[in-house]
């Protein structure tokens, strides 16, 4: 069996984010070319092969050990209790994502997709484009360009810091990938709650506890996501805290200043939780304690940040990604909201005027005859109807 790629195809793909059972099909995919790309060593296209099938190998037994583990502790699927309020002693403890078996139920295979008799493997096939508008091609192209060059600038970066070192640097990348869409979905969050504020007519209890739900969903993804850079830069991040059993950080610099945008994104995001609680006047404590760790963990993140920064003797790199204040969001939400508005307005004008108009009107109102006794004005002349028998034309044809 051949599988002809090149090695910068297999390090692309994340190594970061997959669930259990996608690590598990991959795996699966590849296991019987894995033992070739070993024995081909000597070359150093396929040498890099089986570097990274060998990291993803051991990606994916890490994992199942740790589903394995979580699986003899609490039980199975479908036979899985979760601790509660009043019984917070038994059963798993875990929330969300944080919990092994739900992590691997984000994306759910169960349902019967079908499968092939025998092993096949993808094929690219180039398409004719259909016409495309010239300004959205060129928006879409120069995305394109600056996503790639993106890409590979941080490529470069990560290869000149870890000296090479295929395993290293695919972990890089995939906590950079990581870091991009927690701040991606804390500003996707931030501008929603606050565009349901300012589109909301009224507050009511049952509101206060959407949000809440939705706060304490975001803040649980948020730490799931925050222990994992942690222990990312070296932090003991199970059991008693001891700051005596960290790791050396072996962080790249782009790493550190991507790290320090995260902290960021999270103080400004933990503020528009607060921010909205006061103003509900809400007293909930399990999300002030959520917000009071998250803090204090986020706090020593940023001085391992700075720290190693010093050590590597390199000022933070430029930024990347603008923070957005609350009242930046809030006046891109409003000018949305005003351009809407006279569209909504033409939309319920037009619809007034035809309801006025008694629904056909103008010449069909005078063809079929509505608002009439019976067919009236073309028509009625046409067919003769009102008179008596067949008039009009219609009598002048018949003769």
């Amino acid at each position: 069996m051949q599988v002809r790629m090149h090695p910068s195809t297999l390090e692309n793909f994340r190594v970061t984010g997959l669930t259990l059972t996608e690590r598990r099909a991959i795996y699966a995919h590849l296991k019987e070319v894995g033992p070739r790309w070993k024995s081909m060593q000597a070359d150093k296209m396929t040498e890099r092969k089986w570097t990274w099938f060998k990291m993803m190998k051991q990606n994916f037994k890490e994992n199942l050990e740790r589903y394995q583990h979580h699986v003899k502790q609490y039980g199975p699927p479908g036979n899985h209790p979760y601790a509660t309020r009043t019984n917070p002693n038994q059963g798993c403890p875990l929330i969300g994502k944080q919990c092994p078996l739900k992590a691997d139920k984000i994306i759910d295979y169960d349902g019967d997709y079908g499968y092939t008799e025998g092993v096949e493997y993808e094929e690219s096939n180039v398409k004719k484009a259909e016409k495309e508008d010239p300004g959205a091609k060129a928006t879409r192209e120069a995305l394109e360009l600056s996503r790639e060059k993106k890409a590979n600038e941080r490529s470069e970066s990560l290869r000149k810091h870890y000296k090479g070192k295929i395993l290293l640097v695919s972990f890089a990348n995939g906590s950079c990938e990581s870091m991009d869409e927690s701040m991606d979905r804390m500003e996707f969050l931030r501008t929603k709650w606050i565009e349901e504020s300012l589109i909301r007519n009224e507050d009511t209890n049952d509101s206060h506890k959407k949000e809440l739900s939705a706060f304490n969903d975001a803040l649980n993804e948020l730490k799931f996501a925050l222990l994992g850079f942690a222990e990312r830069s070296g932090m003991q991040v199970t059991g008693k805290r001891d700051a005596n059993a960290n790791n050396p950080d072996i962080r790249s610099p782009l790493e550190l200043g991507l790290s320090e945008e995260f902290c960021e994104f999270s103080f400004d995001f933990f503020e528009e939780i607060q921010d909205r609680m006061d103003e509900m006047k809400t007293k909930d404590g399990r999300l002030k304690s959520t917000v009071s760790q998250l803090r204090e963990l986020m706090d020593e993140l940023h001085e391992r940040n700075v720290a190693t920064l010093k050590e590597l003797e390199t000022e933070r790199p430029e930024r990347i990604r603008k923070l957005k204040s609350r009242s930046e969001i809030k006046r891109e939400i409003k000018k949305k909201i005003e351009a809407i508005k006279p569209i909504e307005e033409e939309e319920e004008i037009l619809v007034l005027t035809k309801e006025d108009t008694g629904g056909r009107g103008g010449l069909m109102s005078s063809i079929a005859g509505r608002g009439g006794s019976g067919r009236g004005g073309l028509m009625s002349a046409i067919t003769g109807r009102g008179g008596g028998g067949r008039g009009g034309l219609m009598s002048e044809i018949a003769g």
